[in-house]
């Protein structure tokens, strides 16, 4: 059975664990040196982490922030990352992880839900679909590395 619970301290062994696992699976590689329990327990307060268990083991996550103003000047709540680890794929963590996330916006009075996905992640599209979500031709756009510096000293 999946459940699904608010991220505490105690889980943040796990869920370092299972983000630089997910951060493997984008190609991405991550710094050396970094305490990312740490990092993970510092951010908590500011980003909403829902963790989901199947068997009591550690099998998905979802990280979402409530903001304002979205048009028709009403809050609402951006679902920034939802990942499953590969031994829990095709169990329903991933439904069950968005169901606590519009639970919780809910509660917060958001009428509203909003997310991105690589337009060939066939495979989350599916979901987002079978969720009754609608696409959009909205472009997200990225500011890293030398342009984010060049922006902030501007």
């Amino acid at each position: 059975m999946i459940s699904v619970r608010r991220f505490s301290e105690g889980d943040a062994r796990a869920l370092a664990a299972m983000m630089v696992e997910m951060a493997g699976s984008y190609g991405a590689v991550v710094a050396g040196g970094r305490d990312i329990e740490r990092e993970l327990v510092g951010h908590a307060g500011r980003v909403d982490i829902l963790l989901a268990f199947e068997g009591g083991m550690l099998a998905g996550f979802a990280t979402s922030a409530t903001l304002f103003p979205v048009g028709g000047v009403e809050a609402f709540t951006y679902v920034q990352q939802v990942y499953v680890g590969r031994a829990a794929r095709r169990l329903g963590v991933a439904r069950r992880l968005m169901a606590a996330v519009a639970r919780a916006a809910q509660d917060r009075g958001c009428r509203r839900l909003e997310w991105a996905t690589s337009v060939d992640n066939t495979t989350a599209r599916a979901l987002y679909d079978g969720l009754g979500a609608a696409g959009t031709e909205k472009v997200q756009y990225v500011l890293e590395g030398d342009a984010l510096d060049r922006l902030a000293r501007s």
